[in-house]
């Protein structure tokens, strides 16, 4: 595998003739990724198209009229090929004008999602303003990626953020570059040349990470504070030797922010800004009101709290601020739904007022919105397997057309190639073949607002959790909630989509282990005959469900509510594939509230038994 991640190594190519190849009717995802503005006023902002996966590739594109109107793509990264062995992705990176005017790409290349190594490049822009800019050959800075922009220290430094995933590699790149183990966590790079070279200086290690997405601001002390994102919410580190050295990870006092990318700077005026989700600085409701807040003490306390989008579905902002003051933020808009790369264009009075009392503010402005969905559609109903699933070996358990293999009750029907339960009368259940003892099951599944469903994959109560986990009382349990191995094992993050849009499952079980992954991240990772873990698997006992049992029927629940289940297709994990248990794997703990209600259902199932 490691000659396989070394693709990640060859010098990535730039797209400067996108079109027509990469116009926006081509194009069925946006994920945003940076914007900024050039010396003569000109926007360029990025974002990922192909999907928060191996499939990702950068798009370029630019606004000559302060964001009012933009570009078709001018410029893509896409280093996928049919000739490597698996996907080459470029999926985090950012934009930067940095303090000579130039015009920075920073990018990532890894095959694969993560392959335990990736790269962060660069590439520059030195006529970012020109009819046909010109850029420079990317050029590699060292592992990792790198999500935001640089900090300009107050002694002349440039000082890059940079993450090696403390998970080291995904899937079959686990444990292929031990030898970075000593490197990983929150990097910080620094260049005193202007960026010919960096230097890694210090490092951050954050208790349950998540691509660490750090930023580092100045403090007016001279102290640096780095913000990172973690499984559950914002951490904060502070250096007082440049960055060599950092403090123990906490909590930032009086700031709540769910598992998402956030925005801090320092502004024009000395004052800090805050691009997080919720109505107030201290509390959250997942990813919804993505908000701006300022601060006049260094981030001790915050002001304001002008809620730039209050819909469901928005994330990812980051943003600059112009000569005139002014604040530029973009942020996507679901996904995979819609793929909507928006932007706010506001000031700090407005912020201050909580509305927009500035002339030439403005809200959700279109960047950019992909326009191939119902291909996209089109070719998911195909049910087609991709090269690696064929190479593994997997098959279809459902064409896509026909309940043939299936058993119902007349309340599921067949909806754009999608299994629908629309109304009472019971579970769906797969009677080709039971489930094999190790295996692979993929799927997407989508809830209605609400809902509570779930795969059974071993029998009696062993089940993947699928729920809408804003609106289902359910959700206040993490050990009930999507993903979970319900009853028993919470996932480490919350990373579903809102309620009516498509979510990607997998389950993976090979003797002991479960593995549970959510949208492409591996959220629940265990081996149920660890030590570690047997309260939680007494837990799943009581209530009926035996780990150890194998030859069980594979069905999918109707619990009452509108779901919808896609592209199911399995394999068997063949005995020479190794698949091991993570021991960073930490579950989302369960409030107080929700823990006293399980364990008052635990009494009553005890009760109910000891009757029998």
């Amino acid at each position: 595998m490691r000659r396989i991640a070394d693709y990640a190594l060859e010098t990535p190519e730039l797209n400067t003739s996108p079109l027509p190849e990469y116009d926006y009717d081509q194009l069925d995802y946006g994920m945003t990724i940076g914007i900024d503005r050039t010396p003569g006023g000109r926007l360029w902002a990025c974002w990922v198209a192909g999907g928060d996966s191996p499939e990702a590739f950068f798009v370029l594109a630019t606004s000559d009229d302060n964001g009012e109107t933009w570009s078709k793509p001018r410029l893509v990264i896409d280093t996928h090929s049919d000739k490597l062995p698996m996907d080459r992705s470029t999926l985090v990176g950012n934009l930067w004008t940095d303090p000579l005017g130039r015009l920075w790409l920073i990018f990532d290349q890894s095959i694969g999602m993560f392959d335990g190594r990736a790269g962060v490049w660069a590439t520059i822009c030195e006529n970012p303003d020109a009819e046909t800019p010109e850029w420079s050959e990317p050029r590699r800075i060292w592992h990792g990626v790198t999500l935001n922009k640089p900090t300009v220290l107050s002694n002349g430094e440039w000082m890059l953020p940079i993450s090696l995933d403390q998970r080291n590699g995904f899937g079959p790149f686990k444990d292929c570059f031990r030898e970075l183990d000593p490197f990983r966590g929150a990097n910080v790079f620094v260049s005193s040349d202007k960026g010919e070279t960096w230097e890694r200086r210090g490092c951050v290690r954050f208790p349950n990470p998540d691509w660490h997405e750090h930023m580092i601001v100045e403090r007016e002390d001279g102290s640096l504070w780095m913000l990172a994102r973690t499984a559950k919410g914002i951490m904060q580190s502070e250096s007082t030797d440049l960055g060599a050295t950092w403090s123990e990870p906490t909590v930032p006092s009086g700031i709540a922010q769910p598992n998402a990318r956030f925005h801090v700077r320092r502004l024009a005026s000395g004052r800090l800004l805050l691009i997080k989700h919720g109505d107030k600085i201290d509390s959250h409701q997942g990813r919804v009101q993505l908000s701006a807040w300022l601060s006049e003490d260094d981030g001790r306390s915050w002001d304001g709290g002008l809620v730039i989008d209050e819909r469901r579905g928005i994330s990812y902002p980051d943003g600059f601020q112009a000569p005139d003051g002014t604040i530029y933020i973009s942020y996507d808009r679901n996904r995979a739904k819609d793929g909507e790369i928006l932007l706010a264009r506001f000031t700090e009075q407005d912020i201050l007022a909580g509305k927009l009392t500035s002339e030439d503010s403005k809200l959700k402005m279109l960047i950019s919105r992909p326009l191939a969905g119902k291909k996209a559609e089109a070719t998911t109903s195909a049910h087609s397997l991709s090269d690696e699933e064929k190479k593994l070996g997997f098959a279809y358990l459902f064409d896509g057309k026909s309940f043939d293999g299936w058993r119902h009750e007349g309340n599921w029907k067949i909806e754009d190639g999608a299994f629908y339960r629309y109304r009472n009368g019971g579970s769906l259940y797969y009677e080709t073949a039971t489930v094999p003892d190790d295996f692979e099951l993929r799927f997407d599944w989508k809830v209605s607002k609400g809902c509570n469903s779930g795969v059974y994959y071993r029998p009696a109560q062993v089940e993947y959790q699928v729920l809408d986990n804003v609106h289902s009382p359910y959700g206040e349990n993490p050990r009930q909630a999507a993903a979970s191995l319900f009853f028993c094992m919470a996932p480490s993050k919350d990373a579903t989509r809102p309620f009516g849009e498509w979510n990607t499952a997998r389950i993976v079980c090979k003797g002991s282990v479960i593995q549970h992954w959510l949208n492409g991240e591996k959220v629940l990772d265990f081996d149920y005959n660890d030590p570690r873990w047997a309260k939680y698997v007494e837990l799943l006992r009581i209530r009926g469900g035996d780990l150890s049992a194998r030859d069980g029927q594979l069905w999918l629940q109707d619990h009452g509510q509108d779901v919808w289940f896609r592209n199911l297709r399995w394999r068997t994990v063949p005995p020479q594939e190794k698949v091991a248990a993570s021991p960073d794997f930490e579950p989302m703990p369960v409030p107080p509230a929700a823990l006293a209600q399980e364990q008052d259902r635990v009494r009553r199932m005890l009760e109910q038994a000891r009757q029998k």
